[in-house]
């Protein structure tokens, strides 16, 4: 795996500083940062442009189609990091309370 020149994942600080914006701008919890990160990290390893061949998604947290459509559609600037953190804890938020129980959903299915 690529790394930075702070011996992180490639990504990783950009994604780091999105997620940590979003949650301030949210005023979600401070302690959602890490667990949030790992799933970023599960879903697209930091890689705001990532994109899977087998289906729509895309982005941080590998939204598809109908889920970016459902959290701003047109009205977000989906290849922004800060956008895409923004949706996507506003995504789990809504369906599973916390990162964690996110976490949780991804464990058993591997996808949330």
């Amino acid at each position: 795996m690529k790394q930075d020149a702070a011996g992180n994942p490639a990504g990783f600080t950009a994604a780091s500083a999105a997620v940590g914006r979003a949650i301030k701008t949210l005023k979600l919890p401070a302690e959602w940062i890490t667990p949030t990160l790992e799933l970023v990290a599960r879903e697209s390893s930091f890689n705001h442009k990532a994109k899977n061949p087998k289906s729509s998604a895309e982005g941080l947290f590998q939204f598809l189609d109908a889920t970016r459509a459902n959290y701003g559609g047109d009205k977000v600037d989906w290849s922004d990091p800060y956008q895409q953190a923004l949706a996507g804890l506003k995504y789990i938020k809504d369906r599973y309370k916390t990162p964690e129980k996110a976490l949780e959903h991804w464990d058993k299915n591997k996808w949330y």
